[in-house]
């Protein structure tokens, strides 16, 4: 049996073969901070080969499940100068190895989304393989709105929801509820009140105990052939639109609380 490290920025509990992971920055409506992405990689590692360990479900503590990336990542790179390139590619390279190390767990992985899943935590949504949603939960993709690419999400969405619907998320920068990701197939399970959310846990639960644990490692292997994902281009990508003229303004825009140029242009 692994002995799963439970730390400041997460709260891990076992029970019955199911592993919950806890985002636990409340204060931060639990953003991606690279201490939590970390203790992320520690944990997932310590799983990864123990079969006695059946699924892995995703939450966010105070009621979000995960606002994206730490703004103090973002502030840091546009005050770096000549070096917000290399801290623009680190940030996106970690965070694209986070998502493939979610989508390449052995065990079934779930997230469960209450409050915001937005940036970083609307890719974790997507790499997970299955999403339960309340109604009311908020989702964002809005990185084009403010001169960025979700570059490391792209795949997961493609992959989630096809070509043509993942386009039109992803070039609008839209944001929707956890009924319009129901209808459009980005959530498996969709519940009005917290009874029904847990009841959707419970039966995923009770259905994947019915799963011999080594084959559906296997299969997870096999699906996972079939779509690779390269973190280095997409860090490429991300890094070139951060340090562009319309990601710095994207960025400084979002934290003055104004609307970028390009919006008064029109």
């Amino acid at each position: 049996m692994s002995k799963i490290p439970s730390t400041e920025n997460i709260i891990t509990e076992l029970e019955n073969g199911w592993l919950t992971i806890w985002f636990n920055r409340v204060e931060k409506r639990n953003a991606l901070s690279k201490e939590l992405i970390m203790d992320l990689f520690q944990i997932l590692d310590e799983v990864h080969d123990d079969r006695s360990v059946r699924g892995i479900i995703f939450r966010g503590k105070g009621g979000t499940f995960c606002a994206g990336a730490d703004l103090k990542v973002f502030q840091e790179i546009i005050n770096a100068g000549d070096n917000a390139r290399e801290l623009a590619t680190d940030a996106s390279h970690l965070v694209g190895e986070l998502f493939q190390t979610i989508s390449t767990c052995p065990q079934i992985t779930v997230s469960a989304v209450e409050g915001a899943a937005m940036a970083g935590g609307f890719g974790i949504a997507c790499t997970t393989d299955l999403l339960v949603t309340m109604t009311n939960a908020r989702y964002a993709l809005t990185e084009t709105r403010i001169g960025l690419t979700p570059a490391q999400i792209a795949p997961y969405l493609i992959n989630r929801l096809g070509f043509s619907q993942a386009r039109k998320l992803m070039l609008l920068g839209t944001s929707f509820n956890g009924q319009k990701a129901f209808e459009i197939g980005m959530a498996d399970y969709i519940a009005q009140t917290e009874d029904a959310f847990s009841g959707f846990l419970t039966d995923i639960k009770a259905q994947v105990r019915n799963c011999a644990p080594n084959a559906v490692a296997l299969t997870k292997d096999i699906l996972s052939e079939n779509h690779g994902i390269d973190t280095i281009r997409a860090a490429k990508y991300f890094s070139e639109c951060i340090v562009h003229s319309e990601g710095k303004e994207g960025l400084t825009s979002f934290f003055e609380k104004r609307e970028p140029y390009w919006i008064s242009e029109n």
